[in-house]
């Protein structure tokens, strides 16, 4: 089962800084962050996603019965953190090119023939997540049982105290919040987010717990996260 921490990050500074801290932590085993198609079209006049959006094309060109509305895997990209941070930018900071930007994607939303997602941004059900999911945020942390007695000895320790039941051979998977349309046209009015960011994750909570403080600690968050145990 999965569980939410909530971090004080509402900012797009607080956000970028978290990010980079979640994916170069030694507890970290892979980052595996995705962009859909049509946050590329819609940034295709910025020099970051242009290359993207200029070969999506050319493979429409090519596979005439590719189902651009579809959930095959390949309508994402690996992204790295950088233009996950530069997609929030785009599309969060107050001004007539976010604007631009919000319209680019919601004509090309369009064009896949979907119905528009119509949750309020950041209540999408996670049982029932909108299609599709523009922005995929997901990391993998190592199973207890391959982490070192020296290196990771914090986290270590906080299992033991916590005297949890663990299963030390499976990995450790976290995921940030449903970023769909609503999310990226409407999440962070006046370029801040109404509500903090959250991150779920599986497995030991005292293991997920340590790795979100130190993560909060290293982006210079105001608030450590507060996750289950922390809510009376």
């Amino acid at each position: 089962m999965m569980l939410a921490w909530s971090f004080s990050a509402r900012t797009l500074e607080e956000i970028e800084r978290l990010l980079r801290a979640l994916g170069k932590h030694r507890y970290v085993r892979e980052v595996d962050h995705r962009i859909h198609w049509t946050v590329d079209r819609a940034l295709a006049d910025l020099p970051a996603f242009a290359p993207h959006a200029q070969a999506f094309a050319a493979r429409r060109s090519r596979e005439k019965g590719l189902e651009i509305a579809s959930r095959d895997p390949s309508l994402w990209r690996s992204a790295t953190a950088d233009e996950i941070c530069a997609v929030f930018r785009a599309f969060w900071t107050p001004g007539e090119d976010a604007e631009r930007y919000k319209q680019a994607l919601r004509a090309v939303l369009a064009e896949t023939g979907l119905p528009p997602a119509t949750h309020e941004p950041f209540d999408a059900s996670a049982d029932e997540p909108p299609h599709p999911e523009l922005i995929l945020l997901d990391w993998e942390l190592f199973p207890v049982d391959e982490l070192d007695a020296d290196r990771h000895r914090g986290a270590l320790e906080a299992m033991e105290e916590a005297g949890e039941e663990v299963d030390a051979s499976a990995p450790v998977f976290q995921e940030g919040p449903i970023l769909a349309a609503p999310e990226l046209l409407d999440g962070a009015p006046g370029g801040e987010l109404r509500d903090d960011f959250f991150v779920w994750s599986d497995g030991p909570y005292s293991y997920s717990d340590y790795v979100f403080r130190g993560a909060a600690k290293v982006a210079k968050l105001a608030e450590p996260p507060v996750g289950y145990n922390d809510i009376d």
